[in-house]
Protein backbone atom coordinates (compact mmCIF):
# COMPACT_ATOMS: atom_id res chain seq x y z
CA UNK A 1 0.00 0.00 0.00
CA UNK A 2 0.98 3.51 -0.65
CA UNK A 3 2.29 5.40 2.34
CA UNK A 4 0.97 8.26 3.79
CA UNK A 5 3.25 11.12 1.88
CA UNK A 6 3.44 10.74 -2.00
CA UNK A 7 5.40 12.71 -4.40
CA UNK A 8 3.75 13.51 -7.34
CA UNK A 9 6.48 12.52 -9.85
CA UNK A 10 6.09 9.52 -12.09
CA UNK A 11 8.83 7.25 -10.52
CA UNK A 12 10.70 3.88 -12.20
CA UNK A 13 11.48 0.62 -10.20
CA UNK A 14 15.37 -0.26 -11.34
CA UNK A 15 17.08 -3.60 -9.89
CA UNK A 16 19.81 -0.55 -9.02
CA UNK A 17 17.77 1.86 -7.05
CA UNK A 18 13.99 1.47 -6.15
CA UNK A 19 11.93 4.41 -7.33
CA UNK A 20 14.41 5.81 -9.38
CA UNK A 21 13.17 9.38 -11.13
CA UNK A 22 13.19 8.92 -14.74
CA UNK A 23 12.39 11.26 -17.70
CA UNK A 24 8.86 10.92 -18.86
CA UNK A 25 6.59 12.73 -21.78
CA UNK A 26 3.96 14.20 -19.12
CA UNK A 27 2.37 17.39 -18.77
CA UNK A 28 1.18 17.93 -14.92
CA UNK A 29 -2.07 19.36 -14.25
CA UNK A 30 -1.84 22.76 -12.23
CA UNK A 31 -3.59 22.00 -9.19
CA UNK A 32 -6.14 19.41 -10.72
CA UNK A 33 -7.90 22.15 -12.49
CA UNK A 34 -11.72 21.57 -12.05
CA UNK A 35 -15.15 22.98 -13.64
CA UNK A 36 -18.23 22.85 -13.31
CA UNK A 37 -19.77 20.33 -14.54
CA UNK A 38 -21.78 17.52 -12.41
CA UNK A 39 -19.14 15.35 -11.18
CA UNK A 40 -15.55 16.44 -12.61
CA UNK A 41 -12.77 14.01 -12.99
CA UNK A 42 -9.12 15.12 -13.15
CA UNK A 43 -5.90 13.36 -13.14
CA UNK A 44 -2.41 14.28 -12.02
CA UNK A 45 -1.30 14.34 -15.54
CA UNK A 46 -2.93 14.93 -18.80
CA UNK A 47 -0.86 11.74 -20.22
CA UNK A 48 1.94 9.23 -19.58
CA UNK A 49 4.52 7.92 -21.92
CA UNK A 50 7.27 5.65 -20.17
CA UNK A 51 8.83 2.06 -20.44
CA UNK A 52 7.59 -0.98 -19.98
CA UNK A 53 7.69 -2.05 -16.05
CA UNK A 54 7.94 1.46 -15.16
CA UNK A 55 6.09 2.47 -11.45
CA UNK A 56 4.38 5.52 -10.66
CA UNK A 57 2.05 7.51 -8.59
CA UNK A 58 -0.72 9.10 -10.31
CA UNK A 59 -3.49 11.41 -8.40
CA UNK A 60 -7.47 11.11 -8.83
CA UNK A 61 -9.75 14.05 -8.02
CA UNK A 62 -13.44 14.06 -7.77
CA UNK A 63 -14.90 17.04 -7.81
CA UNK A 64 -18.83 16.81 -6.83
CA UNK A 65 -21.44 19.70 -7.37
CA UNK A 66 -24.64 18.46 -6.94
CA UNK A 67 -26.00 19.22 -3.49
CA UNK A 68 -27.64 15.94 -3.21
CA UNK A 69 -25.46 13.55 -4.81
CA UNK A 70 -26.68 10.06 -5.35
CA UNK A 71 -23.40 8.47 -4.51
CA UNK A 72 -23.40 7.49 -1.34
CA UNK A 73 -19.52 6.25 -1.11
CA UNK A 74 -16.84 7.17 -2.84
CA UNK A 75 -15.86 3.20 -3.25
CA UNK A 76 -18.89 3.55 -5.71
CA UNK A 77 -15.96 5.38 -7.99
CA UNK A 78 -14.82 2.50 -10.16
CA UNK A 79 -10.99 3.10 -11.03
CA UNK A 80 -9.51 0.32 -13.05
CA UNK A 81 -7.05 0.17 -16.38
CA UNK A 82 -5.73 -1.20 -19.55
CA UNK A 83 -2.25 -2.40 -19.73
CA UNK A 84 -1.22 -1.50 -16.73
CA UNK A 85 -1.72 -2.90 -13.28
CA UNK A 86 -2.77 -1.05 -9.96
CA UNK A 87 -0.32 -2.28 -7.00
CA UNK A 88 -2.24 -0.10 -4.37
CA UNK A 89 -3.69 3.13 -3.21
CA UNK A 90 -4.54 5.63 -0.76
CA UNK A 91 -7.96 6.07 0.88
CA UNK A 92 -10.30 8.70 -0.90
CA UNK A 93 -9.04 11.97 0.87
CA UNK A 94 -12.24 14.51 1.83
CA UNK A 95 -10.64 18.09 0.93
CA UNK A 96 -13.70 19.83 1.49
CA UNK A 97 -16.93 21.52 -0.79
CA UNK A 98 -17.49 18.05 -2.09
CA UNK A 99 -13.68 17.80 -3.51
CA UNK A 100 -12.25 14.02 -3.16
CA UNK A 101 -8.55 13.20 -3.89
CA UNK A 102 -6.74 9.74 -3.71
CA UNK A 103 -3.40 8.52 -5.45
CA UNK A 104 -2.91 5.13 -7.08
CA UNK A 105 0.14 3.53 -7.58
CA UNK A 106 0.06 2.19 -11.16
CA UNK A 107 3.28 -0.49 -13.01
CA UNK A 108 3.30 -0.29 -16.72
CA UNK A 109 2.79 -4.50 -17.61
CA UNK A 110 2.02 -4.35 -21.54
CA UNK A 111 3.66 -2.57 -24.64
CA UNK A 112 1.67 -0.37 -26.46
CA UNK A 113 -1.19 1.91 -26.03
CA UNK A 114 -2.60 1.94 -22.00
CA UNK A 115 -5.27 3.31 -19.87
CA UNK A 116 -5.84 4.45 -16.28
CA UNK A 117 -9.68 5.16 -15.79
CA UNK A 118 -12.03 6.77 -12.86
CA UNK A 119 -15.91 6.32 -14.28
CA UNK A 120 -18.80 6.24 -12.13
CA UNK A 121 -22.94 5.16 -12.89
CA UNK A 122 -25.49 7.17 -10.63
CA UNK A 123 -29.18 7.92 -11.23
CA UNK A 124 -28.71 11.61 -11.84
CA UNK A 125 -26.01 11.67 -15.11
CA UNK A 126 -25.76 8.06 -15.70
CA UNK A 127 -22.37 6.54 -16.81
CA UNK A 128 -19.57 9.12 -17.02
CA UNK A 129 -15.54 8.07 -16.96
CA UNK A 130 -12.42 10.07 -17.70
CA UNK A 131 -9.30 8.39 -19.05
CA UNK A 132 -5.88 9.28 -18.87
CA UNK A 133 -3.95 7.79 -21.70
CA UNK A 134 -0.67 6.18 -20.99
CA UNK A 135 1.95 4.76 -23.59
CA UNK A 136 3.92 2.06 -22.38
CA UNK A 137 6.89 1.86 -24.39
CA UNK A 138 9.35 -0.65 -25.17
CA UNK A 139 11.99 -1.13 -21.94
CA UNK A 140 14.70 0.40 -21.21
CA UNK A 141 18.34 -1.79 -21.15
CA UNK A 142 19.39 -0.52 -17.60
CA UNK A 143 15.83 -1.20 -16.13
CA UNK A 144 13.41 -3.48 -14.72
CA UNK A 145 12.44 -5.50 -17.86
CA UNK A 146 15.91 -6.30 -18.80
CA UNK A 147 17.20 -7.39 -15.92
CA UNK A 148 14.31 -9.79 -14.90
CA UNK A 149 14.57 -10.93 -18.32
CA UNK A 150 18.29 -11.93 -18.26
CA UNK A 151 17.46 -13.79 -14.94
CA UNK A 152 17.97 -11.00 -12.38
CA UNK A 153 15.10 -10.80 -9.82
CA UNK A 154 14.54 -7.08 -9.74
CA UNK A 155 12.93 -6.26 -6.69
CA UNK A 156 14.19 -7.00 -2.46
CA UNK A 157 12.07 -9.21 -1.69
CA UNK A 158 10.84 -11.86 -1.09
CA UNK A 159 14.41 -14.04 -0.32
CA UNK A 160 14.92 -17.51 -1.97
CA UNK A 161 13.76 -16.52 -5.13
CA UNK A 162 14.20 -19.01 -8.49
CA UNK A 163 13.00 -18.55 -12.22
CA UNK A 164 12.38 -20.72 -15.05
CA UNK A 165 12.06 -19.56 -18.89
CA UNK A 166 9.77 -21.61 -21.43
CA UNK A 167 6.69 -21.50 -22.51
CA UNK A 168 3.32 -20.91 -20.47
CA UNK A 169 0.17 -22.59 -19.88
CA UNK A 170 -2.46 -21.20 -17.73
CA UNK A 171 -5.12 -23.68 -15.88
CA UNK A 172 -7.44 -22.43 -13.44
CA UNK A 173 -5.48 -20.49 -10.55
CA UNK A 174 -1.61 -21.92 -11.87
CA UNK A 175 1.25 -21.62 -14.10
CA UNK A 176 2.72 -24.74 -15.88
CA UNK A 177 6.37 -23.34 -17.15
CA UNK A 178 9.10 -26.01 -17.79
CA UNK A 179 8.15 -28.67 -16.17
CA UNK A 180 6.57 -26.51 -13.14
CA UNK A 181 3.51 -25.74 -11.90
CA UNK A 182 3.01 -22.09 -10.10
CA UNK A 183 0.19 -21.08 -8.05
CA UNK A 184 -1.24 -17.33 -8.80
CA UNK A 185 -2.09 -15.34 -5.92
CA UNK A 186 -5.51 -14.77 -5.64
CA UNK A 187 -6.41 -11.74 -7.89
CA UNK A 188 -3.81 -12.12 -9.62
CA UNK A 189 -4.96 -10.89 -13.60
CA UNK A 190 -2.68 -12.13 -16.74
CA UNK A 191 -2.74 -10.83 -20.28
CA UNK A 192 -4.99 -12.32 -22.70
CA UNK A 193 -2.05 -13.37 -24.84
CA UNK A 194 1.57 -14.71 -24.04
CA UNK A 195 4.58 -14.66 -26.39
CA UNK A 196 5.88 -17.92 -27.15
CA UNK A 197 8.53 -17.97 -23.84
CA UNK A 198 8.23 -16.48 -21.19
CA UNK A 199 10.34 -15.82 -17.90
CA UNK A 200 8.38 -16.83 -14.69
CA UNK A 201 10.03 -15.92 -11.30
CA UNK A 202 8.93 -17.90 -7.89
CA UNK A 203 8.96 -18.64 -4.68
CA UNK A 204 8.01 -21.43 -2.22
CA UNK A 205 5.14 -20.62 0.03
CA UNK A 206 4.48 -23.09 2.64
CA UNK A 207 5.97 -25.37 0.31
CA UNK A 208 4.32 -23.99 -2.79
CA UNK A 209 5.88 -22.35 -5.36
CA UNK A 210 3.80 -19.03 -6.06
CA UNK A 211 4.40 -16.73 -8.74
CA UNK A 212 6.24 -13.31 -8.66
CA UNK A 213 6.60 -11.83 -11.50
CA UNK A 214 6.01 -12.75 -15.33
CA UNK A 215 8.14 -11.60 -18.16
CA UNK A 216 8.18 -11.86 -21.48
CA UNK A 217 8.48 -9.44 -24.77
CA UNK A 218 6.07 -6.64 -24.49
CA UNK A 219 4.74 -8.03 -20.89
CA UNK A 220 5.90 -6.89 -17.20
CA UNK A 221 3.49 -8.78 -15.02
CA UNK A 222 3.48 -8.73 -11.29
CA UNK A 223 2.38 -10.60 -8.36
CA UNK A 224 4.30 -10.22 -5.35
CA UNK A 225 2.20 -6.75 -3.88
CA UNK A 226 -0.75 -9.71 -3.96
CA UNK A 227 0.93 -11.25 -1.28
CA UNK A 228 0.88 -11.46 2.69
Amino acid sequence: MIGDTINPVFREETPVKRMHVVGIVAATLALFAASASACTFTFSYDSISAPIGTVGDVGIRVQKTHARCTMTSMDEYKIDGEGIQILGETAWEDLGGGLYEKWVRVSLAEAGDGALRISKTCTKEGYEEKILPIAVLVPEEDAAWAAAWSGEYPFDEPSGVDSVLDAVAVSDETLSVGGLTLALPAGAELPSAFPETVRVFFAADDGVPTALLLVGEGLFVRFEHLIG
